[in-house]
């Protein structure tokens, strides 16, 4: 049986990188992408040069991450120190062969079977704080963190603060019926995670294992979160997500 994707790099204790096969049409109209193309202010050329380092490979990170490789994302990076354990199954893109190993490292190559664009993908088995001081490139078009702890944030969002670059925040409530997306936008002035939650700047605390969870408020949030990579990447998008945002807070 074909492979659907190239391993591009041998798996190690913490990395991995593979590349998805692109599906070649007979047309541009028989094209992968041809739908979401014929969408108003929608840029592939965009996203298919992006490079997002995603930090998470959980319930979020996932969901998150299967929409931008079957979109056609050019690179994806991901991050999580954590492995896979059997409470996972019901709502994170893993399999019974995938229990006890690197989420990112297992959610890279589950991703790698879902694009048809030729989309880079790379896991590393680190927190973001161990892949910064390791010198792991990651500097992309946006990153995206979907942890579920403040230490994490914080540097994510300090580092790329330094660096100039967009971030989008979003995690879920403990009981799983509401959700958020925050964007740090680059440049001064602009509001940074602690601004939006002052009390996280100087919590070291890690969220206790075995926290209630569910599959429908993830989906409802990633598609959010991946809304808002679209609008960043495309600018011509913003001012719709911007309209949607305000046009619920008054509802």
């Amino acid at each position: 049986m074909m492979s659907m994707f190239l391993k591009l790099r041998p798996s190690t204790n913490t990395s991995v990188s593979y590349r998805c096969k692109r599906l070649n049409t007979k047309t541009k109209d028989l094209s992968v992408t041809n739908r979401q193309e014929k969408l108003t202010g929608f840029n592939q050329q965009a996203l298919s040069q992006a490079r997002i380092i995603q930090i998470g490979a959980g319930g979020l990170g996932g969901e998150i991450g299967v929409t931008l490789t079957r979109k056609g994302i050019g690179e994806l990076v991901i991050l999580d120190f954590d492995d896979v354990e059997p409470s996972n199954l019901s709502r994170q893109k893993f399999y019974k062969r995938d229990l006890y190993k690197n989420k990112a490292i297992r959610l890279a190559r589950n991703l790698a079977k879902e694009g048809f664009c030729g989309t880079l993908i790379s896991g590393y088995g680190l927190s973001f704080q161990d892949a910064v001081e390791a010198g792991i490139d990651l500097i992309g078009s946006v990153a995206v963190v979907g942890v579920d702890n403040n230490p994490s944030r914080i540097a994510a969002s300090r580092f790329y603060r330094k660096h100039h670059i967009p971030v989008i925040f979003t995690a879920v409530s403990a009981q799983a019926d509401h959700g958020y997306v925050f964007i740090q936008e680059p440049g001064e002035g602009k509001p940074c995670f602690g601004c939006l939650f002052p009390k996280s700047v100087n919590d070291d605390t890690y969220p206790c294992p075995g926290t209630p969870a569910v599959l429908d408020i993830l989906k409802t949030v990633a598609g959010i979160v991946t809304y808002s990579v679209d609008s960043l990447l495309m600018g011509s998008v913003l001012i719709l997500l911007d309209q949607a945002v305000f046009a619920h807070a008054n509802s």
